[in-house]
């Protein structure tokens, strides 16, 4: 953040004093890219609509910054949510360690 701002904004969401979720949203200039990364959000908070709200609105940020495309990286579990915002899976990435 400290050498280009504007290539990302980081998202809070606030429940009082408490922080529930959090993620951020990367722009990628020069490029059509940008890309949605985190969203985790408290056990406790989940279900009530707070990740599927933080997709929507990273969406609108890098919509208003002109960029046409996101990519994510999520887990299993966010599937749904992301399917109701319209996002199509055209890959899946498969990953490994090594022993030891």
């Amino acid at each position: 953040m400290a050498r280009d701002p504007d290539a990302l904004a980081i998202v809070l969401a606030m429940a009082g004093g408490t922080p529930v979720c959090a993620s951020r949203v990367d722009f990628h200039a020069g490029t059509d890219f940008a890309s949605l990364w985190g969203g985790g959000t408290l056990p406790e908070w989940r279900r009530r609509g707070i990740y599927r709200a933080m997709v929507g609105f990273r969406a609108r940020l890098a919509a208003e910054r002109g960029f046409s495309y996101l990519r994510i990286d999520a887990q299993p579990t966010s599937r749904p949510i992301l399917e109701k915002h319209g996002f199509v899976r055209i890959s899946t990435i498969v990953s490994f360690t090594t022993p030891g």
